[in-house]
C-alpha cells in the first residue's frame, strides 16, 4: 500500500508538502496541489485526516459495509440488524461507522479509500455475492475483515465469515411443513443474486428430497421484485389445478412473506394450519411477524448471536489472535466450520400461518 513518502518521492516534494497540499493548505502552489493530488490518486494513497496512521494509534472505529442496492426488500431486517451491530460494539469500547456501496460505484475505489485513509481498524462485510470481488480486494488490502455471509461459487477460499445456515433452516422448514401432512410445497423468493438467498433455496431443495418429494417447476419463483409481481406470481400459482395447486409457500424472507399474506387473501383463500386453508411462511422472524393476523411461521435468525460473533472474530483478528475454541461456547446454535468460518442456526417459530 502507498505512503506519504511514496507519493512525495514521485512528485519531487517533501512529504510536508505532501500534507499540506492534500489538507487544503493555503500556502501550496494550485499547480503543485492539483500534480500531488493526482500522483496520490494514481498510487492509491489517501491520507488519514485525524493522523491517526502516522502516529501507529488505532481508531477505534469499524465499518459495516453492505451493499445498498440490495436492501429495497430487505430494509426491515438490514435496519434491525445495523442497530444490534452498533449496541455490540459497547462491549469492546468500538465506534461503527456504517459505509453504503451503490450499485452505481465503483467497488474498488471505495474500499481502497476505505483502507487507505485510515478511518477504520477493521471491516464487516455484508450482502456477499456468489463470487465476491470484495473479499480477494481486503485481503490484497491487508485489513483486518470478517463476511456475514459466505461465497457460494468460491468456497475454497480461506476467509473468515459468520453465517446463517439458511440450507439447514429451510431445510427445517420443509420438513415441518411435510409432517402436517403438506405434499406440494412452493417455494417464492426475491432474485437470487446474493448467496444467503442460493442457500436458502437449495435449503428447500434438499428438504423436497429428504422427504421424497420432487420438485415442480410450476411451484418455484425465484424472481420476484415488487408487490405487484408477487400479487401476479400468487394468483397464477393458486389457479393451478387442483392436483397440483400448492398447500404451503415457503417464501425467502418475512418482508415477502408479508406480500404473500395479503396475495392470498385478495385471492380469496385463507391462511392458516387447517384443512383447505393455505400454509404460509417466512425467514428471519422480524419484530412484525408476530404481530400480523395470523401470527407468521419463520425462521428465526439469532441476531444477537451472530453480531456477538462478528465482533468477537473481527477484534480477534485485529489482535492478531487466533480463534481455537468455539467462540459463545454455551450457545448451540454455533458451530465451526473453518479455522476462522462460523455457522448459527436460525430457529423454527411456529404460528398460526402454518
Amino acid at each position: 500500500m502507498a505512503t506519504i513518502f511514496d507519493v512525495a518521492k514521485k512528485a519531487g516534494v517533501s512529504i510536508t508538502t505532501v500534507s499540506r497540499a492534500l489538507n487544503g493548505y493555503s500556502d501550496v502552489n494550485e499547480k503543485t496541489r492539483q500534480m500531488i493530488i493526482a500522483i496520490a490518486e494514481d498510487l492509491h494513497y489517501y491520507p488519514n485526516a485525524a493522523a491517526r496512521s502516522l502516529q501507529g494509534k488505532k481508531t477505534n472505529v469499524i465499518a459495516f459495509a453492505p451493499l445498498l442496492n440490495n436492501h429495497l426488500e430487505a430494509e426491515s431486517f438490514f435496519k434491525e440488524f445495523t442497530g444490534v451491530l452498533a449496541l455490540a460494539c459497547f462491549k469492546y469500547d468500538l465506534s461503527l461507522l456504517v459505509t453504503l456501496v451503490g450499485s452505481d460505484s465503483n467497488v474498488e475505489e471505495v474500499y481502497r479509500e476505505l483502507v487507505g485513509s485510515g478511518r477504520v481498524d477493521g471491516i464487516i462485510l455484508a450482502d456477499i455475492k456468489p463470487e465476491d470481488e470484495r473479499i480477494g480486494l481486503l485481503s490484497d488490502l491487508d485489513i483486518p475483515y470478517v463476511t456475514f455471509g459466505r461465497t457460494t461459487r468460491n468456497i475454497a477460499l480461506d476467509y473468515p465469515f459468520v453465517d446463517v445456515d439458511g440450507v439447514n433452516g429451510v431445510k427445517k422448514m420443509v420438513g415441518y411443513l411435510y409432517k402436517q401432512g403438506h405434499r406440494r410445497i412452493a417455494y417464492l423468493s426475491e432474485p437470487l443474486n446474493l448467496s444467503y438467498t442460493l442457500h436458502r433455496y437449495e435449503g428447500y431443495r434438499q428438504g423436497l428430497l429428504e422427504y421424497g418429494l420432487s420438485e415442480d417447476e410450476q411451484l418455484v419463483r425465484t424472481n420476484l421484485e415488487n408487490e405487484a409481481h408477487t400479487y401476479s406470481v400468487i394468483s397464477q400459482l393458486l389457479a393451478l389445478p387442483s392436483e397440483v395447486q400448492p398447500t404451503a409457500l415457503i417464501t425467502g424472507s418475512d418482508y415477502l412473506a408479508l406480500q404473500v399474506l395479503q396475495a392470498v387473501s385478495r385471492a380469496g383463500k385463507v391462511v392458516g394450519r387447517e384443512a383447505g386453508q393455505v400454509a404460509v411462511t417466512g425467514f428471519d422472524d422480524l419484530p412484525f411477524s408476530a404481530y400480523l393476523r395470523p401470527g407468521l411461521t419463520t425462521l428465526r435468525q439469532p441476531i444477537t448471536e451472530t453480531c456477538t460473533v462478528l465482533l468477537d472474530l473481527l477484534v480477534a483478528l485485529l489482535k492478531n489472535k487466533h480463534t481455537e475454541a468455539p467462540l459463545l461456547s454455551s450457545s448451540t446454535k454455533l458451530s465451526r466450520v473453518g479455522p476462522h468460518q462460523f455457522l448459527l442456526q436460525p430457529e423454527l417459530v411456529v404460528r398460526e400461518s402454518a
